[in-house]
């Protein structure tokens, strides 16, 4: 995840500015987080959905037997709050179609659990965000992927972006901090500007911007182009340098693609040297590719992946083995190499690139192409500015 409202803000954190040439003023929290394999844990409660989206990565639709229990799902947060993992995010499928999500979500937080709900929003009436506040979910996210004919389009029921919508605001009075997810695609590419503007208009704080990944429902047929990736990369630059000049509060991120980081950084240097430079530090210890190492994914019949894409990798099941003993003393091989990806990085770009160290491109999106350890199709960045001759 790039933070790039906090790199042309010159925020490290929401409270730390980057107004220090010393590396210790880096957050001491985000550097020691850096060396541990403490992971974002993504838990997909169940694969039940009441939406059928083109690019769901999880091909969520009908339950399938065998989904985690209450009681198993308990164990499963008591584990991950014995680790001091500093994000459970709860997604699915839906995780609202989950009878026992609030009740998950409030024993989350009695285990002192940051949570996170990944949701499309459509089943958060009035009521329910009560009790989603009351069980003291931390944030609540939107998936909306475009103005309204195209998001209904994309998820295959009309009347679906305006129960968002009311989901989002329902989640919002609530007291809840909230945000949307927006997957783009050849599909909604045209569609970014009005959602961003709309998200101002009604004070959405969150603008998370996912690039697609093949996985699932979706694959590369749907993806954007590389010049309308950049061209994308460079209207989000130039829109958050507007947002911060506005005084807007609205945070913009991007999610899946490391390059952006660099891009970023590279354009923020073309503006101010030593504020490019201090986000270059908190690239390092915050940008890259993460998968196997910072993010972990649990399904919801308690196989354990390198990340929410990977379904069709396991490296176990929590179910035999705690998480904890499977991610903090891996035995998967895939999971040893994703932790030194830099000593196995080849192809004439990412194995060649001067930022590797800080990139290292998107992995499975390179396996998707052929060859996990070669270059990321979806490295938009020109050879010069890698220093590729």
């Amino acid at each position: 995840m790039i933070g790039l409202s906090k790199m042309v803000g010159g925020e490290m954190t929401v409270s730390e500015r980057l107004t220090y040439k010393s590396r210790e003023r880096i957050p001491p929290r985000l550097v020691e987080a850096s060396k541990k394999p403490i992971p974002v844990t993504v838990w997909n409660t169940t694969s039940r959905c009441n939406l059928k989206c083109v690019h769901c990565y999880a091909d969520a639709g009908a339950k399938k037997k065998g989904e985690l229990t209450t009681q198993e799902a308990r164990g499963f947060i008591d584990d991950l709050a014995n680790m001091g993992v500093p994000v459970l995010l709860l997604s699915g499928g839906e995780p609202m179609m989950r009878e026992d999500i609030i009740e998950l979500i409030a024993y989350a937080k009695s285990r002192r659990l940051h949570v996170s709900l990944s949701t499309n929003g459509t089943l958060i009436d009035g009521e329910t965000a009560e009790k989603l506040a009351e069980a003291g979910v931390d944030y609540v996210g939107v998936s909306l992927d475009g103005m309204e004919a195209t998001n209904d389009r994309f998820r295959g029921l009309k009347g679906a972006f305006q129960r968002a919508m009311e989901g989002l605001e329902n989640a919002a009075s609530a007291g809840i901090l909230t945000g949307i997810r927006f997957t783009v695609t050849r599909f909604n590419l045209n569609d970014v500007p009005e959602v961003i503007d709309l998200l101002v208009e009604r004070e959405v704080p969150r603008f998370c911007l996912y690039h697609l990944v093949p996985s699932g429902r979706a694959d590369f047929q749907i993806d954007i182009s590389m010049k309308e990736r950049r061209d994308l990369m460079e209207y989000l630059f130039r829109k958050s340098l507007e947002l911060r000049d506005d005084g807007e509060k609205i945070e913009i991120l991007t999610v899946d693609n490391p390059a952006d980081g660099i891009f970023f950084y590279l354009k923020l240097r073309e503006l101010d040297e030593d504020l490019a430079e201090y986000a270059l530090e908190f690239l390092k210890y915050r940008g890259g590719d993460s998968s196997g190492f910072r993010i972990a994914d649990v399904d919801m019949f308690g196989n354990v992946h390198p990340n929410q894409f990977w379904f069709d990798y396991t490296c176990g099941n929590i179910r035999e083995r705690k998480f904890s003993q499977i991610w903090l003393n891996p035995e998967d091989e895939l999971l040893k190499k994703l932790r030194e990806k830099e000593k196995h990085i080849r192809g004439k770009r990412c194995g060649g690139c001067a930022y590797k160290s800080i990139c290292g491109g998107f992995r499975l999106r390179a396996f998707r192409a052929g060859d996990l350890w070669g270059d990321d199709p979806s490295c938009y960045l020109l050879d010069e500015e890698i220093g590729i001759a």
